[in-house]
């Protein structure tokens, strides 16, 4: 709903910045799907000021936040984002009915824009399994927000709209993976462990200090959290990254073997790791397939889900799934 959608000005938002956090400077709007996110460029430094879209509950905002310092507290070597308090000490401030919060600005560019190479691939290994291990200890209290059809564990949901996906032959992928999923997959979840994930650690959200290219600098936009088995973490950072990626050995095993360093799995995990990161795609591909129904004048749905088509089908094609 389009009064869900926070839409301030950049006026209101530096008056927002001033008056909340004595902070003054030059604002420039962020890339956002349904929130609001404008940088603030201070002389004490760069800021993000993050404007909620009100479907996102406060205890869900908050848990964002505690993830954060939790973070800081046990892997201080690693590099997030930081919560910046109001003048009153505050966290979350309502504008309008809008949740507003303040974070430190990370630095570097995204993982998107640069090259890949095998030692970067580990890299991001390295640098997500030493966050599954932070996050090991992160005591969850029951919160959750984030979109049920996005949460791999639910994969399941995302079924009912498999007739919309026009490709026949991604279709008749999905439905053979589905069949091996229900059978194989789904009664194993309970097995697994949980914790709260990121669920979102793609080529958007990895930073990578221009200074070191093969290394990941951070993490950002937390938006995504969920409790989950945390396996999911790995599989969806394997489903993003090999994307468009010719060779699949090379990425992923360097991916998993950066992670395992880290962050060992278990047997079972391991064993179901690439079946996991195709029914990410399966998400993908349906979710898209949906949205493009409900919005058929935009074109570039469907044109950005065919990667994720090519990718499940090389899957299949070199015997990674559905053998």
């Amino acid at each position: 709903m389009q009064d869900q959608v926070p839409n301030f000005s950049n006026e209101k938002i530096a008056n927002i910045a001033k008056e909340l956090y004595g902070l003054e400077g030059e604002i420039k709007a962020l890339v956002s799907f349904e929130d609001q996110n404008a940088r603030i460029k201070t002389a004490n430094g760069r800021f993000v000021l993050k404007i909620a879209n009100k479907r996102w509950s406060r205890e869900f905002l908050q848990m964002q936040t505690d993830v954060l310092d939790h973070l800081k507290m046990v892997a201080p070597d690693m590099a997030f984002p930081e919560a910046v308090k109001t003048l009153k000490g505050e966290t979350i401030t309502y504008i309008d009915g809008f949740a507003v919060r303040l974070l430190t600005y990370l630095e570097g560019n995204i993982l998107a824009n640069m090259d890949r190479s095998p030692v970067l691939y580990k890299d991001i290994g390295r640098f997500l399994g030493q966050y599954s291990k932070a996050m090991e200890s992160f005591p969850y209290d029951g919160t959750d927000g984030s979109d049920k059809y996005w949460k791999l564990d639910n994969v399941i949901a995302c079924k009912k709209y498999l007739p919309e996906v026009d490709d026949l032959d991604a279709r008749d992928r999905i439905e053979r993976l589905y069949s091996h999923y229900e059978k194989n997959i789904l009664p194993l979840l309970p097995d697994l462990r949980k914790a709260v994930i990121h669920s979102d650690a793609n080529e958007q959200n990895f930073l990578i200090n221009p200074e070191r290219p093969e290394k990941i600098a951070g993490l950002i936009d937390f938006g995504e959290m969920q409790y989950a088995s945390q396996v999911n973490e790995l599989a969806i950072t394997l489903a993003y990254s090999l994307l468009n990626e010719d060779d699949i050995d090379m990425a992923s095993g360097n991916i998993i073997d950066g992670y395992i360093g880290e962050f060992p799995l278990e047997p079972l995990e391991q064993e179901i790791l690439y079946d996991l990161m195709a029914m990410r795609l399966v998400t993908n591909i349906t979710m898209t397939s949906h949205s493009a129904k409900m919005f058929p004048d935009n074109d570039y749905i469907l044109i950005s889900q065919k990667p994720a088509r090519e990718l499940l089908k090389k899957l299949e094609d070199e015997n990674y799934i559905l053998r």
